[in-house]
């Protein structure tokens, strides 16, 4: 089986939609208003509590952080742009304001801004999803965000991972939690059953990874 990429599809731009920036498909909800919320707001929310905010779900806001990652200087510009026009707003007035707003040209069509950062791969892990590029599994990224450093900027930092590739590890999990915890649970009980039976390699007819 040659490399299949598993896309994550939860953001799009169209015209006449927020001006056209990136936004979580069907709700409006702006990938700079997500990552503002995260980082540079002075009461910086958690992913989680960020998706409760916004009636989101966890993948889309992780796969928003992910795509921030991937377009970083789009986004901080246009986050800066916002600050901006804010201090007009307050010092000058609404006309002020409006009049300094740099303008976009806006799409034509609406398109989906696929993040292709997972693939699976028969030959590597059994086709477990991974991380593309790499022999990491989503499973991996989830054990280690659920029970080990558990924030994505140390996970990338301890496995020489970029932040779009960790965040968008944990938007393919919550959307497909129940395949990913399975095979979290199927090696777990495999590792009980190797240290309790001491099995030595010829009596495993099914590795874990």
């Amino acid at each position: 089986m040659a490399r299949v990429i598993e896309s994550i599809n939860l953001i799009w731009r169209r015209p006449g939609c927020r001006r056209g920036r990136p936004t979580i498909i069907g709700r409006g909800l702006k990938v700079k208003r997500i990552v503002f919320d995260y980082q540079y707001s002075e009461k910086s929310a958690s992913p989680e509590e960020i998706a409760e905010r916004y009636k989101a779900t966890p993948a889309q806001v992780y796969a928003a952080i992910a795509y921030y990652h991937q377009h970083k200087s789009e986004i901080d510009a246009d986050i800066a742009e916002d600050l901006r026009f804010d201090e007009r707003l307050k010092s000058e007035g609404p006309e002020a304001a409006v009049a300094s707003r740099v303008r976009i040209d806006e799409p034509e069509e609406a398109s989906i801004e696929s993040l292709t950062l997972i693939s699976r791969n028969t030959d590597q892990h059994h086709g477990s999803p991974c991380i593309d590029g790499t022999r990491l599994r989503v499973a991996d990224i989830v054990v280690e965000w659920r029970y080990g450093v558990n924030e994505p900027e140390l996970i990338a930092e301890k496995y020489d991972l970029s932040l779009d590739q960790v965040f968008g590890a944990l938007a393919y999990y919550h959307e497909r939690s129940t395949e990913i915890d399975s095979e979290i649970e199927y090696v777990s009980r495999f590792d009980e059953r190797w240290k309790a039976e001491r099995l030595v390699p010829e009596q495993i007819t099914l590795l874990p990874g």
